[in-house]
């Protein structure tokens, strides 16, 4: 099973590949080979349901920051909807200076971009067969359109430039029967990505090309962090499971050759525990987790989550009870079209999921118009409406969640600037954060070590000036600065197994750092640790 940073899908049942790919240093080639030896070593084992298709599950127990898998991409490409952008590094480009390769005239960052020529960028046969498609510059919006066909078009390619990897992907499931039912998906791939490959006089079947988008849709990663242009197919990391709780976290390397993405234990696996990721964005309720993955996955689900009302006692999606301030929550939450209830056995309200459906869309529309940068704004949310959601609904959560990074960081809120009172709000939002986190995302976690990272900062603002002002004994500085070096500690361990150049991989750095600078204050008072 598997995703676009999500999705479900099944090979055939008699499929037992199991290869392992070998990335050469010099070249970016994958060596498929598949010995005893190696089916050995694997910390996992493939199964097969009616219900779910092919999944993994631990054959063995395996350590929390385990390495699960780790492999080379069979194709990377553009995401659907993406800006302009190079087609070797996936950068935006600027519109008004737009770099063009010398072969085939399609944009590309510059003349030596890390990119060129490599089957994770701009391939060399994708240059040339794109050399006979010149884009026409004086109709941007076209251009930005036909990106759309540039992902099936480079796994298309792959038939007669790589068939192992052609196989591979071939091999992945595509829905096309639910996608074919469904008025929205199979008509705008015909008319973005069928007719335009058609009208670049390339000849594919129309249904293979339908086939190949819906391997995409189903499978594809999105890699390359926030904001990624890009999605990526993987040979084996698609089978992982489904679960709103996953148990798992992935990091990619685009600037590894091959651009391999590794799977990792986020908690500890007993034998036989399934391994799972999140098909969804673990910081929505319920409903908004199951319609995504309806939509894009084609299944509705009921993973342990989804079936407790009150979110494994998150409570997530629940609203404040206009009567008694208790919290509203679904009475059946794996039926959309069923009442919300209070859950205090005194009070009787109920709302009608048309209600809760409208409320819900009322503020979501009114909280995506808050600037990413605004902390009055999203400070003023949490204030407007603290009376119709609980403080841990996920609108909520996602305003905290913004804040946590915004504190410190944003013009007016520097962290050395900041009041106390402002510095204890960023501590308390942490501390809520956290609690939901160790639920719906537990164990090493990139949302635990960034909001570890995050609550370490003001704890040492406030310590150092209580410390100046002598309003602090030793043993209680000793035990701020303790509880200090935990977290800093837990966020470098958990973000250190992120690419060193991405934004995650520059605050291990900088946790490590912090760490170093606490290590003076033992010259005050003691070892600390």
């Amino acid at each position: 099973m598997l995703l676009c940073i999500f999705c479900q899908k099944k090979r055939g049942k008699s499929d037992g590949r199991n290869k392992e790919n070998i990335l050469h240093s010099d070249k970016e080639e994958i060596e498929e080979v598949s010995t005893a030896d190696e089916k050995k070593s694997l910390c996992y084992e493939i199964k097969y349901s009616d219900v779910m298709g092919r999944y993994i599950v631990a054959a063995r127990d395996i350590k929390a920051g385990e390495i699960i898998i780790e492999e080379p991409a069979l194709a990377v490409g553009p995401c659907t909807g993406c800006a302009l952008i190079c087609l070797g590094c996936y950068r935006e480009i600027d519109e008004n200076n737009i770099n063009k390769c010398k072969n085939c005239k399609w944009p590309v960052c510059s003349g030596s971009c890390p990119g060129q020529g490599k089957y994770t960028g701009h391939s060399t046969y994708e240059c040339e067969t794109l050399r006979s498609i010149p884009p026409d510059y004086s109709k941007l919006e076209d251009l930005r359109d036909s990106y759309q066909a540039l992902m099936p078009l480079r796994c298309l390619l792959l038939k007669k430039a790589d068939p192992p990897k052609w196989q591979a992907l071939s091999a992945m499931e595509a829905h096309n029967e639910l996608r074919r039912a469904r008025g929205d998906i199979w008509p705008t791939n015909e008319k973005n990505v069928v007719q335009r490959i058609k009208s670049w006089g390339l000849e594919y079947d129309p249904e293979e090309i339908h086939t190949v988008c819906g391997i995409l849709e189903v499978n594809a990663f999105e890699v390359g962090g926030s904001g990624a242009n890009a999605r990526a197919l993987y040979d084996r990391a698609y089978l992982l499971a489904h679960d709103c709780t996953p148990s798992t976290t992935h990091t990619d390397s685009e600037r590894t050759p091959g651009r391999p993405i590794t799977v990792r234990a986020s908690i500890a696996h007993k034998a036989g525990d399934l391994i799972s990721l999140c098909y969804a964005y673990t910081l929505q309720g319920t409903l908004k987790r199951r319609e995504h993955i309806k939509h894009s996955k084609f299944f509705w689900c009921s993973c342990r989550r989804c079936a407790d009302r009150a979110e494994l006692g998150t409570s997530a999606s629940a609203f404040r009870c206009p009567r008694c301030a208790g919290a509203v929550l679904p009475e059946r939450p794996l039926q959309r079209d069923q009442p919300w209830a209070c859950t205090r056995d005194h009070c009787h309200y109920t709302m009608p999921a048309a209600a809760v459906h409208l409320l819900l869309q009322r503020l979501t529309d009114e909280y995506d118009q808050i600037d990413a940068n605004d902390v009055p704004g999203f400070e003023n949310f949490l204030h407007k409406y603290r009376n119709v959601l609980l403080p841990s609904h996920y609108l909520c959560l996602s305003a905290k969640h913004s804040l946590s990074q915004l504190y410190g960081k944003v013009t007016d809120y520097m962290i050395h600037e900041m009041p106390d009172t402002e510095l204890n709000r960023k501590i308390d939002i942490c501390r809520d954060l956290m609690k939901v986190f160790d639920v719906i995302e537990p164990g090493y976690s990139r949302l635990r070590g960034v909001t570890l990272y995050e609550l370490h900062a003001p704890l040492m603002i406030l310590t150092t000036r209580d410390f100046e002002k002598k309003a602090i004994t030793k043993e209680s500085l000793r035990n701020r600065l303790k509880e200090i070096v935990q977290y800093l500690q837990e966020s470098a361990l958990i973000l250190g197994f992120e690419p060193a150049h991405s934004s995650e991989g520059l605050m291990a750095a900088a946790a490590r750092d912090a760490l170093k600078k606490i290590k003076t204050w033992e010259q005050i008072i003691g070892k600390i640790s």
